[in-house]
């Protein structure tokens, strides 16, 4: 409770760097926050072609941009957000060597900076919904709460990853092939249930699974997610965060003497 204390007295130091961060990242582009949108759509248009066209990958019954996309998009925030948390301290070595503040802040600052940028993103899948007429209904109020365990899961991993990384950088490089893998081990691009049932106990056990399912039943199946596996998801998700506060909160006194 006091941490959260300290996160919201810091909170006009945490918006006012989140905007930084923001107007820094697309600075220097000719498309500016268009490449927030552009970005993933160019992805997802590729994807499309080659797994709907080439290889021909069941989608649910759906058509196959609308199925990729509203799990693609929720793993690019995935990707971006905790990989990029392996160089907060590095990032701000300047500041933490010349103010003592509460320092899990600039891991909110990352996570608030890319929230944001999300959010942006989202125009992307409401465009590709209209184009394929397809209207949410009432369950798609359920993607909400599974994006609340997604952020859980991201804020664990990026705690753990931005404290560690400060002193032992193999973890710069391991989160990469880790993330990359992940994206191959959850189900964005194919169906979860198109898996052999004998397998389908492995793949929950990737607690993105649950989540990226759960998109896919409440957006655009409109029928509630599979309550089971997304319990584990958060269950999973809690541990996570518990244990990446602890590492962080554990290391971050000695930040100033390693980075």
């Amino acid at each position: 409770m006091r941490s959260l204390v300290e996160i919201w007295e810091n909170k006009d130091f945490i918006i006012t760097l989140s905007k930084r961060e923001i107007i820094a990242k697309y600075k220097q582009s000719l498309l500016g926050k268009l490449w927030i949108i552009a970005q993933p759509l160019g992805l997802m248009i590729v994807m499309t072609i080659v797994f709907s066209l080439f290889v021909r990958l069941p989608s649910e019954g759906l058509p196959y941009a609308p199925f990729l996309f509203v799990a693609l998009l929720p793993f690019m925030y995935f990707n971006t957000t905790v990989n990029s948390s392996t160089s907060i301290i590095n990032h701000y070595a300047g500041l933490i060597r010349q103010r003592n503040f509460f320092r899990p802040t600039l891991v909110i600052i990352k996570f608030l900076s890319e929230t944001v940028n999300f959010s942006f993103a989202l125009i992307g899948l409401v465009i590709v919904l209209l184009f394929y007429k397809m209207v949410p209904g009432i369950y798609a109020f359920y993607a909400i709460p599974i994006l609340l365990i997604q952020m859980t899961l991201m804020l664990g991993l990026m705690f753990f990853l931005s404290a560690t990384n400060a002193y032992v950088r193999d973890f710069g490089l391991i989160a990469p092939l880790a993330l990359r893998m992940t994206r191959y081990l959850s189900p964005i691009m194919y169906s979860f249930h198109a898996v052999p049932i004998q397998y389908q106990p492995y793949l929950v056990l990737n607690p993105l699974t649950g989540i990226f399912d759960g998109y896919r039943q409440t957006i655009l199946h409109n029928q509630p997610p599979d309550w089971s596996m997304l319990l584990y998801s958060l269950v999973f998700s809690v541990i996570v965060l518990i244990i990446g506060w602890v590492t962080f909160m554990k290391l971050e006194k000695n930040f100033a003497d390693v980075v």
